[in-house]
């Protein structure tokens, strides 16, 4: 019976609590009293300057939204009005749209994105302008919405395409006679920037006063050299222009697998100003060619004949049975090429080592892994006697300095002799292999010297030499007492 009293009491302050809190903090449904802390939702144009193109005529639309902390929010209701641009363009028939509002309802969500298409309208003017809104609501949550800009045509500027280049040599001279065109329905109406990006082994040729070299930092991939020309010229649709003069690439002494970009892109603003020269310009080359690239940038690979050198060095060391040796060998990229592939941005030379036979590693250098495996292999990396070595990004002038240090086992030759090989990652990796391997050579002592060993003497070595002093010893003794008796 005191239990149940204790129990009721227990109830009834529990209830009191509670009472105590729903006055306090209300009594409504949890999600109502979201609002007291809403938690924020941005909706957003995944582009904020949008064009009706000609191919194909029409806009895609697209918006993201991200809910802020962990977990959805609900009721969701979002709207993109378009009356600010519904002189010239309407939503494509597929659309859920009413009049200029195209709306959006989900129970809940998180983060997603839509898109809606939009088409001229038939006799729309070219060049007509406006701005789109998107924003929305939701039961527990505040949305934050955003603009886009939408225009009725595009400016679609196309550059000429070049064969590859293989097979060539330091000094050879690349020309590229440059045109540009638009087939468009707007024009450049401010001018064009031409960006002109090469690796390492092409170097452009002349100064212009409207060209100007740029840091290649940004560029990413194997890019190392940028220039910018800026032309006035407004460039018309349906017309072709070509550059005043053809641009000229030497090949230089790192070139091996390179390439050159160009690429045209509308100027925004007004041309910058640049350095001293005779400015490069755009003349009329006639009208659109019917067929050719079909986009603002063309890449062009340059293929010359290897000419790098990578080379190896060796070592003998010396040491005894039951003991240890460190063999000390090199790696050196003597160029002058840049050995990279334009279509892997991992590239890394690699090494053989096989030690000589008879030892194993107690030591070995980082970057050096068990063979057949990338670095990440978790056994035991100690013991074996062919490892790989591999050496990042390869650049000219590049040495490398590897030390292995092995035990010698009690049957191991007097003279043992391992390698070190450089490995082929691609076709004419080096075409000179006279130094591409050498020899790692372990000698056993025989006069008491450990050479290049740890200083290791066996205890039966020790014995050995004991029995050989008390030979000696003998003999004298017993020379000294056959002269005595001579005597």
């Amino acid at each position: 019976m005191a239990r149940r009293s204790w129990v009721r009491a227990v109830a009834t302050a529990a209830a009191g609590a509670l009472a105590l809190m729903a006055g306090l903090f209300g009594t409504g449904p949890a999600h109502a009293d979201a609002a007291d802390g809403a938690r924020g939702m941005t909706v957003r144009f995944v582009e904020h300057e949008l064009f009706i193109g000609s191919e194909p005529p029409n806009a895609f639309v697209a918006y993201r939204w991200k809910v802020a902390g962990e977990g959805a929010v609900h009721h969701v209701h979002l709207t993109v009005d378009l009356s600010g641009v519904a002189d010239f363009a309407e939503p494509a028939p597929s659309e859920h749209c009413d009049g200029n509002l195209c709306t959006l309802d989900l129970a809940s969500a998180t983060s997603d994105y839509h898109a809606i298409t939009l088409v001229p309208k038939p006799g729309a003017a070219i060049g007509s302008s406006g701005t789109m809104t998107v924003s929305g609501t939701a039961s527990d949550a505040t949305v934050t919405g955003d603009h886009v800009t939408l225009t009725n045509g595009r400016t679609d500027l196309k550059v000429s395409a070049f064969a590859d280049e293989p097979d060539h040599v330091p000094g050879d001279m690349l020309t590229f006679p440059l045109t540009v065109w638009n087939t468009g329905r707007l024009p450049a109406a401010k001018g064009v920037e031409l960006r002109i990006d090469t690796t390492a082994g092409l170097h452009l040729q002349g100064s212009w006063a409207n060209c100007r070299d740029v840091s290649a930092s940004g560029r990413g991939g194997h890019i190392v050299h940028e220039t910018l020309c800026d032309f006035p010229t407004p460039v018309e649709p349906g017309r072709r222009y070509a550059l005043s003069s053809p641009l000229r690439v030497e090949v230089g002494d790192e070139a091996l697998h390179d390439e050159i970009i160009y690429a045209f892109t509308p100027l925004a603003g007004a041309a910058p100003a640049n350095g001293p020269g005779t400015p490069l310009t755009l003349v009329p080359d006639g009208a659109t060619p019917s067929d050719g690239n079909s986009e603002p940038s063309f890449t062009t690979y340059v293929d010359s004949v290897n000419h790098a050198d990578f080379a190896v060095t060796g070592d003998t060391a010396t040491g005894r049975p039951g003991g240890h040796a460190t063999l000390h060998v090199t790696v050196v990229d003597r160029g002058p090429a840049l050995v990279e592939d334009l279509l892997d941005d991992d590239v890394a030379l690699s090494v053989t080592v096989k030690l000589p036979p008879g030892t194993k590693a107690t030591k070995i250098p980082d970057g050096c892994h068990v063979p057949g495996t990338d670095g990440s292999y978790r056994g035991p990396r100690l013991g074996w006697t062919t490892y790989e070595c591999d050496f990042g990004d390869p650049a000219p002038g590049d040495r490398h300095a590897l030390s292995f240090t092995v035990a010698i086992g009690p049957r191991t030759p007097a003279v043992s002799t391992g390698r070190i090989q450089t490995e082929e990652f691609f076709e004419g990796f080096d075409p000179d292999a006279s130094n591409d391997s050498a020899a790692l050579t372990l000698r056993l002592a025989q006069d008491g010297s450990a050479g290049g060993g740890s200083g290791f003497v066996s205890g039966g070595w020790i014995a050995w030499a004991a029995g050989a002093l008390a030979l000696a010893a003998g003999a004298a003794a017993a020379l000294s007492r056959r002269s005595r008796a001579g005597d």
